[in-house]
């Protein structure tokens, strides 16, 4: 009788687990927005994940955790890949090692790939979200 317990309640964890998965957010970057929180790790110097994936006309809030220990920030270019144009997107604050920052995007309407960097150190910290 006692087996008979543990059976659905793994197949149950299992199915959490594959659910969970499923849901974006992960390293890979994969699916990772469709109006939900989005945590990208600022290390020195790069992001984690880089690559990014959101829904077309969402709110992503991006979660800002500098792992690091240089002072970093997010800014998206706009749709033309400017950095410093309307709408400046931005959290331009410095964020220092050990601080979590945060920045919330209202995601434009049209599918595309957007850039991202960190201004202190914009040659080599860059990622891209695309927009479906």
């Amino acid at each position: 009788m006692g087996r008979l317990w543990f059976l659905p309640l793994g197949v149950l964890g299992m199915a959490a687990l594959i659910a969970g998965a499923a849901c974006g957010g992960g390293d890979d970057g994969e699916g990772a927005g469709d109006g939900h929180t989005v945590e990208i790790k600022m290390f020195d110097n790069w992001f984690k994940p880089a690559d990014i994936t959101v829904k077309a006309g969402t709110t992503v809030t991006f979660e800002l955790p500098n792992v690091g220990k240089l002072p970093h920030n997010m800014h998206i270019a706009s749709s033309r890949g400017v950095y410093r144009e309307s709408p400046w997107i931005s959290s331009p604050e410095p964020i220092n090692g050990g601080q979590t920052g945060s920045l919330t995007w209202e995601v434009p309407l049209e599918p595309g790939i957007y850039k991202f960097r960190c201004d202190y150190h914009e040659a080599e910290m860059v990622g891209t979200i695309t927009v479906e």
